[in-house]
């Protein structure tokens, strides 16, 4: 098995850790340190190397996130990778450095935190990669399958069904406590992921016949990840990743989230956040589209119209929190086109 490890050069250390660990497994790993000889095309045998592996490792700390380099360009091309590989199967790996929050689109893919277990978490993954890769190859055609994982208080529940027209993956937790408040965060978290289940098994009903049939139809994609954004007493901010492919030019996807602040004020939205004030919704606004447009290249023509207050609310209304504040989620084509990804 090829496996690829990507870095940061301040991570360098770690780089080397995770190398040595894979080699040890008898894998054979592309690393740069050890990969490339002088007189090497740096890009052409990177890109060469992340094209033919059967699996890729990003170590992903602060850096990947408050600079610019050729770490971003390749993890980039990872996802792109990504896309084109089989729904469900193992293709990257994240591992977390140092607690970095990952950006909503990594959401899609595997992570594991670089603490006391990361070797066992890593060795996991490695198995069920090469699991993959010695399967039959015809594999059942259709299946569904709901699973349900209890760890340290939460139950983590997964459905997965494959049919000849559609693959789906919906993830999502709950907290096991009979307490009515965690109750109410606990509900509003399964209905919220099963409303996007119900949602796309309604859409994938409805595919008709010159869809099913067209020269080049690919099955239909969904997946719904759901993680804890944040989690303090009864403070608690959740966040959800939606990817679809409806066998378009590319998939979409959203972010969407939930919140909730004790058991004094239950759920809330961003118009309790800001006292349903409009004026404070628009200066909001404004200054997260100054922060987008200060990392864009050149400025850009926003989808959004910022005097419509009905737009300026949907635009902020899905937003976490933590001890540091607030964090908007501009999901593609709420203020820039798909091209320029989520903000």
């Amino acid at each position: 098995m090829k496996v690829f490890v990507g870095y940061a050069k301040e991570d360098k250390e770690a780089a080397h850790q995770v190398t040595a660990f894979l080699e040890t497994l008898g894998l054979d790993v592309w690393f740069d340190k050890k990969s490339l000889i002088a007189g090497d095309d740096w890009d052409d045998e990177r890109l060469a190397a992340q094209r033919s592996a059967d699996l890729i490792i990003h170590l992903c700390s602060d850096q990947i996130l408050s600079r610019t380099g050729v770490v971003n360009r390749e993890i980039r091309e990872t996802l792109r990778l990504a896309d084109d590989k089989p729904f469900g199967s193992t293709f990257v790996i994240f591992i977390r450095l140092g607690g970095v929050r990952l950006p909503a689109q990594f959401m899609r893919y595997h992570y594991i935190d670089f603490d006391d277990d990361w070797q066992q978490a890593i060795a996991l993954a490695v198995g069920k990669k090469a699991g993959q890769i010695q399967q039959s190859p015809n594999p059942p055609t259709a299946f569904k399958r709901d699973n349900v994982r209890v760890t340290d208080g939460i139950s983590r529940h997964l459905i997965e069904e494959k049919e000849e027209t559609y693959e789906l993956s919906i993830e999502y937790f709950e907290f096991n406590s009979p307490e009515r408040f965690w109750k109410l965060v606990s509900s509003h978290i399964e209905a919220k992921a099963l409303d996007q289940y119900y949602s796309f098994k309604a859409d994938a009903a409805g595919m008709d016949e010159e869809e099913r049939n067209r020269e080049f139809f690919r099955p239909w994609e969904f997946q719904v990840t759901t993680e804890e954004f944040f989690r303090s007493d009864e403070f608690v901010s959740i966040r959800f990743f939606v990817y679809m492919d409806y066998g378009g030019a590319h998939g979409n996807h959203r972010t969407m989230t939930s919140n909730f602040f004790s058991r004094t004020f239950g759920s809330v939205d961003i118009r309790d956040f800001l006292q349903r004030d409009d004026e404070k919704a628009k200066k909001v606004l404004a200054y997260c589209l100054k922060v987008v447009e200060a990392g864009l290249d050149e400025p850009q023509e926003w989808m959004i119209n910022a005097e419509d207050i009905e737009q300026v609310w949907r635009a902020l209304e899905d937003f976490n929190f933590d001890s540091r504040g607030l964090t908007f989620n501009f999901s593609p084509y709420v203020i820039l086109p798909y091209v320029y990804g989520d903000h």
